[in-house]
């Protein structure tokens, strides 16, 4: 075989050499790459999973808040009608109480202008009106019955206006005392309110509380969740890239084997027309069928053969 074939058949060899390497090692590549992908792919799922947990337990808790807002929200307006009502309470106590006073001083006036009983009063009304009329009295006399009659009736007014001041005084006490209840009442529905509404504000400051620390672990999953899908998205192009370098390698690969082939197949055509030519040489004029191919065909029709 001719030497300069030789040669240029062990460089192609030397490069099919290479490319094969080449090859291997691009397919390492790939390969590692494609693990380090799956990987990344089966991390993202797991924080995908984890983010919807999450998600779905702000929703829980939001859902939750609120509630408690709207329960916060009712029981201020709950406490202010107590309050507004409290106060006014407090307002009827007060006047009751100034008019409770005036009444007690009213008596105190009255009770020193009379002291006698009303049915005391009035039996002495009657037993001077029973004398006026039973009697025979002068004129002196008569006048003295009048007059005592007429004192005893202003009297008797006094004492019937003492009566029923007493009872108005007494009603207003009555009232006063309602009113004590009932403003006792309202504080301590006041009392029960606002503690429910500081139980309410812990509990929706607990809840903030929970829900900014869930969207703050939400904020850093979907960081790391774009941080990951773009190194799998680099990942998948240096892939791609890889692939179609695989892909123009094999090419390569290919071509070259083939024209390994063709000059080996070229070198033995060639030795096999020189003994043609050689034999022509010595006089042998009888050639065989394959060896009439061997000089007039073109190596190329052997190459495809």
């Amino acid at each position: 075989m001719d030497t300069s074939i030789n040669g240029s058949v062990e460089d192609l060899q030397k490069k099919l050499d290479m490319i094969s390497n080449e090859i291997s090692l691009v397919r390492s590549q790939i390969k590692e790459l494609k693990k380090e992908r799956i990987i990344l792919i089966s991390e993202l799922k797991d924080l995908r999973s984890q983010r919807r947990k999450l998600i779905n337990k702000l929703k829980e808790l939001r859902a939750a808040l609120r509630e408690y807002n709207n329960k916060k929200k009712k029981l201020i307006d709950e406490i202010r009608k107590y309050r507004s009502e409290k106060r006014e309470k407090i307002q009827q106590f007060r006047e009751l109480l100034n008019l409770l006073r005036e009444k007690r001083e009213q008596l105190q006036i009255l009770g020193k202008e009379v002291r006698l009983p009303i049915s005391v009063i009035k039996k002495e009304i009657e037993r001077l009106e029973w004398i006026q009329q039973t009697r025979i009295l002068n004129v002196e006399e008569e006048n003295q019955i009048i007059k005592k009659i007429q004192r005893l009736e202003e009297l008797l007014d006094k004492a019937l206006q003492i009566k029923k001041e007493k009872n108005k005084y007494l009603e207003i006490r009555a009232t006063i005392t309602s009113l004590k209840l009932q403003i006792n009442e309202l504080k301590d529905k006041i009392s029960n309110i606002s503690e429910n509404i500081n139980n309410l504000k812990e509990k929706i400051r607990s809840l903030r509380q929970q829900i900014e620390e869930l969207n703050k672990q939400v904020e850093d999953i979907n960081e790391e969740i774009t941080q990951k899908q773009e190194r799998v998205n680099n990942l998948s192009k240096q892939i791609n890239d890889l692939i179609e370098k695989l892909n123009n390698l094999r090419e390569e690969h290919q071509k070259t084997l083939k024209e390994i082939e063709r000059r080996k197949i070229s070198a033995i055509l060639m030795e096999k027309r020189k003994k043609v030519m050689e034999k022509l040489k010595k006089g042998e004029k009888r050639l065989t069928l394959e060896e009439l191919k061997l000089l007039y065909s073109d190596t190329d029709e052997f190459f495809e053969e």
